[in-house]
């Protein structure tokens, strides 16, 4: 089945989350230990999640076994939170995205962004820098995990 990939604009949505720079070797670990974090603040706070969790790439620097990327990791939020110093209120972006849905296991989200990159690079459109991926509905068959993946796009490539 090809990957479908709609271009649409979305609003932002507030997230209480951690952020700062992991390595590609040490994302998955990075996410978890964020998320215990965030939601730790979310029960001492009495705040109720409001939606899924969230993972924010917002740059990147190195390559190859180096490549680091900035994070923000959390979990939408019914409304902006204030934080404590490590979590703090944040929102994911607003404006036109390309937006993609990947079924399936974590291990092949990677696969999945690839693919959406280049359908974005082969419809003539210019990435704005910044993605996101909103984890779906926990499911014990990993082949029915969902996660949407989201690219916010600027100016057409010429």
């Amino acid at each position: 089945m090809a990957l479908e990939v709609q271009q649409t604009v979305v609003e932002a949505v507030p997230l209480a989350v951690v952020g700062g720079w992991t390595s590609l070797g040490q994302l998955s670990t990075a996410i978890r230990g964020r998320l215990d974090k965030v939601y730790a603040y979310l029960r001492a706070g009495g705040i109720a999640p409001l939606g899924h969790n969230v993972v924010v790439y917002k740059a990147a620097r190195g390559a190859g076994p180096a490549l680091e990327l900035l994070i923000e990791v959390g979990v939408q939020t019914a409304a902006p939170v204030s934080g404590d110093g490590e979590v703090v209120g944040a929102e994911t972006p607003a404006g036109p995205v390309a937006l993609a849905a990947h079924i399936g296991p974590y291990d092949g989200i990677a696969a999945t962004g690839r693919s959406v990159e280049a359908r974005i690079a082969a419809l003539g459109l210019k990435r704005a820098g910044v993605s996101w991926e909103v984890y779906g509905d926990w499911e014990e068959d990993t082949a029915k995990l969902r996660t949407d993946l989201y690219y916010l796009l600027g100016a057409a490539a010429r």
